[in-house]
């Protein structure tokens, strides 16, 4: 069997060259070529994008809010992501709905990414063309696609990319010097993962898999006599989830089957992750307003997947014998523990389709591109061990000329590359149909313009479906608009019958509005207060008709003789309940007056104003109905 051997003849250390000099090598500066060609790419396709349904959920989640630790340990869905709430709290304050800042920012993260994807296979198989390869299939592979695009994916992928690789470049220089700092590094990348992402833990056992199978010849007893580095590790895993368990986030899981372990496993192998090798998926889902990052490969990508992974191995045993093969333990460990977490999570619910959702399986891209290099490349302990020491360039002798491409190589490049594209782009062609940059586009520019010189109110009525899905909590029009309010000249009221009212049309165009009324309060003819309230206790008041219409209004008129706090509720049969708004409103005193109540979308007949104040003397009527933009 033949195994990799150091490529590069001895050469200087940096600085120690002639006249003291230190110049960038020819391999880093491709792979900041390599670096700079992805920015650009995914740079120029993520412009085109925008803000998707999560982002403006998670948005107006984050304006609500305080920045504190009782906000970034809200669960999300079952999720503890304290690292994406926190980027969330940030973007909403700071720049909200601004999308070239968040490109920058996923720019600068996927960068430091690639940045350690590179070192990491210049530690394994030395600085040469190998890593070079492995470089470009890991910054170009369609399993990041999604998490460079969208993103509520790329928030929370990205940092876990960063986390797990630093891991791994600490570990393997632990490996060589045994140094505790380095474990603590790396324990540092494990804790960066797992606040963004919980299921980067499977990535964790990347660390004892490459002592095992490659960077130390002792086998299991060499994996124990790094038990430092396992503690290290563990510990932000223990206490991670330990707080996890406790605050009781997991509640939807159940106890997986086998069956449907192997279902996800076999699937994502088969439409996932070989023919990512590929350059595949070629195609994506996508269903009326939602834009999905799941594969959708048809059968000659799932071939040509399977094809590409078999010439792999095949090459790999006539290089290097069966035993290269081992390297395939790597994705296929994380691809397990992936599978058993989707089958005991969604699986019920979604199928497969899980198996096909490129972001539950992002983060495999690290050891699927590790195995295809590793599978061709055996590293030589000594030569990691020596360049885990002492840097990618150990030894004293003049750098290399650039290793020669055969044209075979190229051919191969040239494949993956039109694959490649063709993957992104039909990813790009949907997903710039996104309508919420046109919608929100309009709304923030209609909403500064009519806010400019003098103060307004607006119906908060529901935000359209191609907007806020019925899966959303924030599915009002004051949630998605709630981040840039702090930013408009004058302050902007919801509800409020007192001033000048507006609504928000299907296309985000602010419009004036008119209420039109539904149903009055049965008033008793020629009594001048049927409906009073006088001192503590409550007082019903029946409307002509029940209302079931789910952006409806409910306008309380009154007059009061004192300021008085009253609590009101709306009612349906024995049900009673607050409305969205002004539920405990103080009353002013001494005109004739209107409240705008928003009701919940539930259906009402009745609206119950109580108060304990024994001085109120208040008469009430009501209307309600449903506002629409005067034309």
């Amino acid at each position: 069997m033949t195994t990799y051997s150091p490529t590069a003849p001895a050469r200087k250390r940096p600085g120690s060259g002639a006249g003291g000099k230190r110049g960038l090598r020819p391999w880093t500066l491709a792979v900041g070529a390599i670096i700079a060609l992805q920015g650009v790419v995914i740079g120029a396709l993520a412009l085109n994008g925008y803000f998707y349904l999560d982002d403006l959920d998670m948005s107006a989640e984050a304006a609500k809010h305080p920045f504190g630790w009782d906000y970034v340990t809200l669960a999300l869905n079952d999720h503890l992501t304290p690292g994406l709430r926190t980027f969330y709290w940030l973007s909403a304050h700071l720049a909200p709905y601004d999308n070239t800042s968040t490109v920058v920012v996923r720019l600068l993260a996927q960068a430091v990414a690639t940045g350690l994807m590179g070192y990491l296979l210049a530690q394994l198989v030395g600085p040469g063309k190998a890593a070079l390869l492995g470089l470009g299939l890991y910054a170009f592979s369609p399993l990041l696609v999604p998490s460079l695009l969208s993103l509520s994916s790329g928030v929370n992928l990205l940092p876990a990319h960063i986390g797990i690789l630093l891991l791994l470049v600490m570990h393997v220089r632990y490996e060589a010097t045994r140094e505790l700092r380095y474990a603590v590094f790396g324990a540092l990348g494990v804790l960066l993962a797992l606040v963004f992402w919980e299921k980067a833990v499977l990535s964790v056992a990347l660390a004892p898999l490459l002592t095992l199978l490659y960077l130390n010849g002792g086998g299991f007893r060499a994996v124990w006599r790094s038990w430092r580095a396992w503690l290290a590790y563990a510990t932000p895993v223990v206490v991670f989830f330990a707080f996890f368990v406790l605050g009781d986030y997991a509640r939807s899981g159940s106890t997986p089957k086998v069956g449907d372990i192997w279902n996800v496993f076999w699937d994502a192998w088969m439409h996932s992750l070989a023919p990512a090798l590929f350059g595949g998926p070629w195609n994506w889902y996508s269903a009326e307003i939602i834009y999905y990052s799941a594969a959708h490969p048809g059968p000659v990508t799932t071939v040509a997947g399977q094809l590409t992974a078999i010439v792999l191995s095949a090459v790999a045993v006539r290089r290097n014998g069966y035993r290269a093969l081992r390297a395939w333990l790597l994705p296929f460990t994380v691809l397990l523990g992936t599978a058993v977490l989707l089958a005991a999570g969604r699986f019920e619910y979604v199928g497969v389709i899980l198996a096909r959702n490129f972001h539950y399986l992002s983060e495999l891209t690290i050891p699927l591109v590790l195995a295809a290099v590793l599978l061709l490349v055996v590293p030589d302990r000594e030569a990691v061990a020596e360049r885990g020491r002492s840097g990618l360039w150990p030894d004293s002798s003049p750098n290399q000329a650039p290793a020669s491409v055969g044209i075979g190589l190229v051919a191969v490049l040239l494949l993956y590359a039109v694959s490649y594209g063709i993957t992104v782009r039909g990813f790009e062609e949907r997903w710039v149909e996104n309508p919420i940059r046109d919608y929100l586009t309009t709304g923030i520019h209609d909403l500064r313009t009519n806010a400019a010189d003098r103060p307004i109110a607006i119906v908060d009525n529901t935000a359209p479906p191609a907007v806020a899905t019925l899966l959303q909590v924030n599915r009002r029009v004051s949630d998605i608009f709630r981040p840039i309010e702090r930013g408009l000249p004058t302050a902007v009221r919801w509800d409020d019958a007192s001033r000048p009212l507006y609504m928000f049309d299907q296309g985000g165009h602010l419009l004036r509005a008119r209420l039109v009324e539904e149903a009055t309060s049965a008033d008793q003819p020629g009594v001048f207060c049927a409906h009073p309230l006088r001192g503590v206790g409550s007082v019903t008041v029946t409307l002509s008709k029940r209302i079931t219409r789910p952006d409806s209004f409910v306008r309380l008129d009154y007059l009061s003789q004192l300021p008085s706090t009253v609590s009101v509720r709306l009612a349906d049969g024995d049900r009673t309940f607050a409305p969205r708004r002004f539920a405990t409103p103080t009353l002013t005193a001494g005109k004739y007056s209107s409240l705008l109540l928003g009701t919940p979308g539930k259906a009402y007949d009745r609206v119950v104003v109580s108060t304990t104040d024994p001085d109120a003397s208040i008469c009430l009527a009501a209307k309600a109905g449903h506002a629409e933009p005067v034309s």
